[in-house]
């Protein structure tokens, strides 16, 4: 029988100002377990963009401090509920956070058995740390386009590691994708990955090359991470009857969008949240796509793993990931 300590180590956030002083590693105390929820033993932890911009207050929650950091890990459950159902102890899982709860930086994380998907004999558990954030948006923003009979997809931040998932999956189902990246040699690595429709925007002819192409596709359907000037400049080209799905802000700018597109080019813009998607989605098409993206996690949905750092090691583990967010996912192994 595993012993349950009353304390585990973890990262906290003392204040929303996203420097090093904010940040500070310690003994947390474990949250008790209410009826619903379970106890995981975390194995690995990621970071993702979404981190960032919560450690700085710019995220769509704010936890009260000090809080625990980290969306996203996997681990083993140790402890369960009362009212526990679809898990049990020794299930080794993927996990979320809770929206005001706990954080996946520590040794152990108490989070609802909902936020848990049990991984299947494939998937290791250091595979499981990522499989929340990327793989599932990269499934639900493929399946918007799929459910509307879109023809293809454009997006944005295409050489990002959630970038790459979408154009394996979409690939996978039959739709092409328009690549849009900012420098030269985020072209050259998504054709060598097998990227057909690759356009730097920084080209001095992008526009007239993305206005072709997205007509020859017959593509209304685009997705974008950066928001600010890009994410407005691929909304306005797009053509007539086309939805923009925004499920990021790399830019951290607003973005324009003119009357006259909603109402004489019938243009849409509309957000996305994991969060969101999850709960929307009936229970047997997200086990169906769960499953798929489990059995795909080492193809599709592969996540390169570019460090691992010890808990111990805190703000220098954010402040790497920060500066090598296209080399690959960056891991806290307690």
């Amino acid at each position: 029988m595993t012993t349950i300590p009353e304390t585990g180590k973890a990262i906290e956030l003392i204040n929303y100002d996203g420097i090093e002083t904010s940040i500070r590693v310690g003994q947390r105390k474990i949250s008790p377990l209410k009826e619903s929820d379970v106890l995981v033993k975390i194995a690995a932890s990621s970071i993702n963009p979404s981190d960032l911009m919560f450690i700085r207050g710019l995220y769509g929650i704010k936890k009260k401090i000090p809080c625990g950091g980290g969306f996203e890990g996997s681990g083993t459950i140790v402890a369960v509920g009362s009212a526990v159902t679809k898990v049990k102890v020794g299930d080794r899982v993927a996990c979320s956070a809770h929206y005001m709860g706990d954080g996946s930086w520590a040794e152990y994380m108490v989070t609802p058995e909902y936020n848990c998907i049990p991984l299947i004999d494939k998937v290791t558990l250091e595979q499981g740390a990522t499989f929340f954030v990327n793989p599932l948006t990269a499934c639900g923003l493929t399946n918007i386009a799929i459910k509307e009979k879109r023809n293809g997809i454009v997006q944005t931040a295409a050489a990002s590691a959630l970038g790459k998932m979408i154009q394996r999956y979409a690939k996978r189902k039959g739709l092409p994708v328009i690549n849009i990246v900012r420098k030269d040699e985020q072209v050259d690595l998504l054709k060598s990955l097998g990227s057909e429709h690759v356009l730097n925007s920084t080209s001095p002819d992008f526009e007239k090359t993305f206005t072709r192409l997205v007509k020859k596709l017959e593509i209304t359907y685009a997705i974008d991470a950066v928001a600010g000037k890009t994410g407005e400049d691929v909304y306005n080209m797009m053509p007539t009857n086309s939805k923009m799905v925004v499920y990021g802000a790399l830019s951290e700018e607003p973005i324009g969008v003119t009357a006259g597109s909603l109402i004489f080019q019938r243009k849409k813009v509309e957000g996305f949240w994991l969060s969101y998607w999850i709960a929307d989605t009936p229970p047997d098409e997200f086990t169906a796509i769960v499953q798929d993206a489990q059995e795909n996690l080492s193809t599709d949905f592969k996540s390169e793993i570019n460090k691992r750092f010890s808990l111990d090691d805190g703000f220098k583990a954010i402040d790497f990931y920060k500066n090598n967010m296209t080399s690959g996912k960056v891991l806290f192994v307690p």
